[in-house]
């Protein structure tokens, strides 16, 4: 069952980045399971604040740009020959360039960190950071290390779960004919242990009747939320978690992007 209007692009963001790249591949593979068209964006500014109106720096910025943006664009037909992949350059940042846009799109892709994102440890660059918790839809943020996609998509839900990221990860699972586990946590005594369960199975009732093909897991976990999406995570092609109205990025998904080595999908908002 198809949800989305296959109008709607998927965009992705492309550096040249290696996680760039793993990004890339995947906007790839969503667009082509969604049948939509590819926005592939890329961004750039003068570096250099005493050049911002300097004809000739403007110029060797922007046509460097242009290389980068051409070489992600051939990728992508190389990946999927039929796929219709467009182009974006624009002049900014590049959380702004995805944010300009993301609206329209079906969903965002992009990766964790480009050429000079990420300090230390961390593995989160600032666009990621920012393009996910202010987009509007869908951000799936990929790793230049994730794994070939595994046949089984993970969903974390709260007390009171995103009726959006529940629709996102059942479309997922649909679309890639994959198992959908759904974990909910609980560190409560038996008896609420009991009517979690029983919210939880009204919770997915509609969800199982609207994808019946969908083979759907269910667990209550009692560890912390982020603690029992990373542990659960390395079976998992894709974890998706919710969050309220866009901007906002809750401490447990924080944790998740932070700690998971596989693609992270961050949905907000609470309707469908």
């Amino acid at each position: 069952m198809r949800t989305e209007d296959p109008g709607r692009p998927v965009a992705t963001g492309y550096d040249g980045s290696a996680a760039g790249e793993a990004a890339l591949r995947w906007a790839v593979r969503e667009a082509q399971l969604r049948y939509a068209p590819l926005v592939v964006y890329h961004a750039w500014q003068v570096p250099i604040p005493g050049f911002l109106d300097d004809p000739v720096a403007v110029a060797a910025v922007r046509q460097s740009a242009e290389l980068i943006l051409r070489h992600g664009v051939e990728l992508a037909k190389d990946m999927a020959g039929r796929l219709v992949v467009r182009p974006r350059l624009e002049r900014g940042t590049a959380a702004g360039a995805l944010l300009t846009d993301a609206g329209a799109a079906q969903l965002v892709v992009l990766g964790t960190r480009g050429v000079n994102g990420g300090h230390g440890r961390l593995k989160l660059g600032s666009t990621a950071v920012y393009v996910s918790s202010h987009a509007p839809g869908p951000v799936i943020v990929v790793g230049p290390g994730a794994a070939p996609p595994r046949h089984v998509v993970l969903l974390g839900v709260g007390e009171e779960p995103g009726a959006k990221a529940v629709a996102f990860a059942f479309e997922e699972a649909c679309l890639r004919r994959c198992e959908l586990h759904v974990v909910r946590t609980c560190a409560e005594g038996e008896d609420t242990w009991r009517e979690t369960g029983r919210r939880f199975q009204r919770l997915l009732a509609p969800w199982l009747e609207r994808y019946p093909q969908v083979q759907v897991r269910t667990r209550i976990d009692q560890r912390p939320p982020a603690r029992a999406l990373a542990a659960l995570a390395t079976d998992s092609a894709l974890v998706v978690v919710g969050e309220p109205a866009a901007p906002s990025l809750g401490a447990a998904t924080q944790a998740v992007l932070y700690g998971t080595g596989q693609p992270v999908a961050v949905v907000h908002g609470t309707g469908r």
